[in-house]
């Protein structure tokens, strides 16, 4: 998908120049939005994520590589339909409002923080959409050094406007708070690892189904 949103041409495209606040780029604007996680225990943490992505992250974003991002690729988002091997392959892509230019690894990020939410094995997920990943785009170094921060800082997004949401629209709740459910403890859990132990796992698993691959 991103390889074929990059191909696009259009004379408007530039109106994908934009800002708003589901912007990978838009993690300061969090600051603004904070409060309404008040007295949730997550709200340290997520305050600890935004500083770190104001430190580690933004001095990086000019080695990033641009492209254009769908930017709300999550599994309610996706169509499948049954394959010849008893599986299932994406059959199509929905709800392409949230495009933008932005970068490879916001893609990424947001793609694993999105397939967490669901797994019952969480912090597993990154490994095999990595390896998947980096078999058609292979990370530079600033690329995967921020890797960590950008997917905990969209569950950052996702948890603080998902609480502003509900303040406008409390009878969706049930939409609104989806991610919530389980955001809230995957988020605490990353944070508690740590960043070297997460893209550990992530690096060696997501090199291990590389080799896989290649022995098949």
């Amino acid at each position: 998908m991103i390889i074929m949103l990059d191909q696009m041409e259009h004379p408007q495209l530039s109106v994908l120049q934009r800002e708003f606040r589901w912007r990978l780029s838009s993690i300061p604007l969090l600051d603004d939005y904070i409060y309404f996680m008040d007295g949730q225990p997550v709200q340290e943490v997520i305050k600890s994520v935004i500083q770190e992505y104001k430190t580690s992250v933004v001095p990086e974003i000019s080695n990033f590589r641009k492209c254009i991002n769908h930017g709300d690729f999550n599994n309610l988002n996706i169509l499948v339909q049954p394959d010849e091997s008893n599986g299932y392959r994406i059959s199509g892509i929905l709800d392409f409002g949230d495009m933008n230019s932005g970068y490879y690894i916001y893609e990424l990020a947001i793609t694993i923080m999105y397939m967490m939410v669901d797994h019952p094995k969480p912090i597993e997920v990154g490994g095999p959409i990595l390896a998947g990943w980096e078999s058609v785009i292979p990370l530079n170094e600033a690329e995967r050094n921020a890797l960590y921060v950008l997917v905990l800082s969209r569950f950052c997004q996702s948890l603080v406007f998902a609480q502003y949401s509900m303040t406008l629209d409390p009878e969706n709740e049930e939409y609104l708070m989806n991610t919530s459910k389980t955001g809230i403890v995957i988020l605490g859990h990353l944070w508690e690892l740590g960043k070297e132990q997460v893209e550990r796992m992530w690096f060696q698993n997501a090199a291990q189904f590389h080799e896989e691959l290649r022995r098949k």
